[in-house]
């Protein structure tokens, strides 16, 4: 027997259900919003990578903020949506459809002035196609005006999109193919060392001539070599497909447990509900607009951002500092930052929560320092997460792994009832208001991981280690995605990445020089990944809680077709600059810092080594301290500090963000204590402003530069 929900919670549920019903035609989804939903997706997937490489400007998919899906999804809602309003009528449907004809007649006249590859002329395409394709709908009693529903499955799509187009694979993915070859010399040592160890099976690109016009440029007259990409990229499709495929799956059974019974905030939603739930049928501008204080809250990252983007157009502009260093204790410096998108974000946490991300950093500045004094030290280097004190890396996964195998023995019951119903004994268990059934998703996790195992098997890679890597992968990405939920973290790594834990842990000596090398290659989607499809499609299903159970069987296909945009969008992007201006001439990390790191790691790896059991103490000391913690929580009432922001306290990427989150809990404590739950309530829309200004401000700025041809105007990168 397993406890149902709370009776006023259930009622909670039920009545809002009955009163998003209760909006009329708000429940449906047509065609149209595939149209605009797939082609924003493929706005974002060649927009992004071309907005960070040719102008250089803000990143919009760097991290789980995702910038870009937010700042096209305003542009939706503000501009596209209420066009559509204005062309509902047929007289406004051709008259509108004759204007945008003429004007980018007019823009276009020029042929020279054509590039099909920039985003701004693949924007035109579509509002000429959308503006006449709405008149032949107006004509059939229909628009292009997307309800709720409708918006919710564009920004879902957005989602994906965004932890696909640059960080989160192509911009890894395709130069890491590539770069072993072009960047071999003698000096490095790449050919004698790593290139026996190479797997049987074409998974890296060589095109004959060591990719050299990958990295420097198609000569005139010479063409994309799209053949040499072919076999490599077939391959790392099928890992790819059945890795996207276990986390969809992950997403769908974890969702209820999350949502309903331990109710998470999901804070980095809140800003897609609130202009989702502003948007009325009746009204040509969305609510969500028509609120004082979040254009108060907008202005603030738009006046500071702007100041600084003005600034590198003429040095008359002043620039404003955000970012300060002061010393702790010893040797150690304490990083005070803004970040108006953080602030906004941390808003929304729960207050103990918010302590625990700031009190932990602070603890972790003094346990460095300890370190230091008494000579704790590891011979042993890595790259990404806790860099500069790998045993704390170790304590920090150690955590990590901990509050994910607790979570999921806290929350057994659900997961056995989902078992249940996917192997047919649990038929009263509905999950009829899931995007794909228990029985699916179960087939799902269990086929990807079996997939990945077998994959990486072929690749050469013992058995035992491809499964273990592969389990040991899921459990740091379900844990980063329980913080993203709980903690709204728009900016947060693993402590350690897997392919570091499984090769330094387990010593190359059991991994094998095969496997070190296999293992080295997943850093491209399991190192400095800052973005991953599991965390974005957690906080896609909280917002399907706005769509009728009936539609959301329909996101699950939204959602595949996302991934297919968001993939082969960018990849198509990245292609054409990399071959026309030489992928060294675009950006430095992902065309040679990043695949160099990986190399020189799997290179210093192969030597052989065994188990790393100083690691390991501190793996189950880290552990053994989050479960207690963990349940001090369950079991105290007066326990004063959250736990999760333990996992993550010694990563480097806490310095740019610790500071933001105790901005937002010391004003949200201020709020509380003398305005109370109404004047907090009230506030809100002022934090989703600044949201919603530091996104457009990187957005419109990045529109900017695109028309002035300025390069280098990179605002907010967190």
């Amino acid at each position: 027997m397993f406890r149902s929900l709370p009776f006023t919670y259930r009622q909670h549920l039920e009545g809002r259900n009955q009163a998003l019903l209760a909006d009329p035609g708000s429940q449906r989804l047509t065609m149209r919003a595939f149209w605009v939903g797939g082609f924003l997706s493929f706005f974002l997937a060649v927009g992004a990578p071309y907005g960070n490489m040719i102008i250089r400007g803000s990143f919009m998919a760097l991290d789980f903020s995702t910038p870009g899906a937010i700042f096209l999804f305003l542009v939706l809602i503000g501009i596209l949506n209420v066009l559509f309003k204005c062309m509902a009528g047929p007289r406004g449907a051709l008259l509108g459809a004759l204007a945008l004809t003429a004007y980018f007649g007019w823009f276009y006249s020029d042929a020279s002035t054509w590039d099909p590859y920039a985003p701004g002329f693949i924007f035109a395409q579509f509002m000429l196609a959308s503006s006449w394709l709405n008149v032949w709908l107006v004509g059939r009693g229909q628009s292009l005006v997307l309800n709720r529903a409708e918006l919710i499955l564009v920004y879902v799509m957005l989602l994906i999109v965004s932890a696909l187009c640059t960080m989160g694979l192509s911009e890894q993915i395709l130069p890491m193919l590539t770069a072993v070859f072009y960047y071999a010399t003698p000096e490095n040592k790449w050919r004698e060392l790593l290139f026996p160890h190479f797997s049987q099976s074409t998974i890296l690109v060589d095109d004959g001539r060591e990719s050299k016009t990958f990295y420097e440029g198609l000569a005139p007259g010479e063409t994309i070599p799209y053949g040499s990409w072919l076999e490599p990229l077939c391959w790392w499709s099928l890992f790819l497909l059945a890795l996207y495929l276990a986390m969809m799956s992950i997403a769908v059974i974890i969702r209820r447990q999350w949502m309903e019974r331990e109710r998470l905030p999901y804070p980095l939603t809140q800003v897609g509900l609130a202009m989702i739930r502003g948007e009325d049928a009746g009204c040509k501008v969305n609510n969500y607009f028509r609120q004082g204080w979040m254009w108060a809250g907008f202005s603030l990252p738009m006046f500071f951002g702007s100041l600084e983007a003005l600034h590198r157009y003429n040095s008359v502009f002043p620039v404003v500092n955000l970012a300060w260093n002061v010393p702790l204790v010893g040797k150690q410096i304490l990083q005070l930052s803004i970040s108006f998108a953080v602030v906004g974000f941390s808003y929304f946490i729960n207050a103990n929560i918010a302590v625990g991300i700031w009190f932990f950093h602070l603890l972790a500045k003094f346990e460095k320092e300890l370190f230091s004094i008494a000579g704790l030290t590891s011979e042993q280097k890595i790259t990404f997460g806790v860099a500069d004190f790998p045993l704390l890396a170790y304590q920090g996964v150690g955590a990590l792994v901990a509050m994910v195998l607790v979570g999921l023995w806290l929350g057994r019951g659900h997961y056995i009832q989902v078992f249940n119903k996917a192997v047919g004994r649990a038929p009263e268990v509905d999950d009829g208001d899931e995007i794909m059934s228990y029985r699916w998703a179960f087939c799902g996790l269990t086929g990807g991981i079996l997939i990945m195992s077998v994959w990486l098997w072929l690749m050469g890679t013992p058995v035992w280690v491809a499964l273990v890597f592969i389990i040991v992968a899921l459990l740091i990405f379900i844990g980063i995605t329980r913080i993203i939920a709980e903690a709204g973290l728009a900016v947060v790594r693993a402590p350690m990445p897997a392919p570091d834990l499984v090769i330094m842990g387990l010593g190359s000596e059991l991994v094998g020089p095969t496997g070190v090398w296999n293992l080295s290659l997943a850093y491209m989607w399991a190192a400095d990944v800052r973005v991953f499809v599991l965390a974005t499609c957690t906080n896609g299903l909280k917002l399907i809680q706005e769509m009728e159970p009936g539609l959301r069987r329909v996101v699950f296909w939204a959602i595949l077709l996302a991934l297919l945009i968001g993939s082969l969008g960018s990849f198509w992007m990245i292609f054409q600059m990399a071959y026309q201006n030489g992928g060294v001439n675009l950006n430095n990390w992902f065309f040679k810092g990043a695949p160099e790191t990986a190399y020189n790691n799997a290179l210093r790896n192969i030597d052989p080594a065994g188990v790393y059991w100083k690691g390991w103490a501190f793996f189950t000391g880290g552990g053994m301290s989050m479960a207690l913690m963990m349940w001090a929580r369950q079991k105290l009432p007066w326990w004063p500090v959250h736990p999760i922001g333990f996992p993550i306290a010694a990563n480097s990427m806490m310095n740019s963000v610790w500071f933001s989150v105790f901005l937002a809990w010391a004003l949200k404590k201020v709020v509380l204590r003398f305005g109370g739950v109404s004047l907090y309530r009230r506030s809100q829309v002022f934090f989703l402003g600044m949201i919603c200004g530091q996104m457009s401000c990187n957005g419109i700025w990045l529109v900017i530069d695109y028309f002035t041809g300025k390069v280098g105007n990179n605002i907010f990168w967190i």
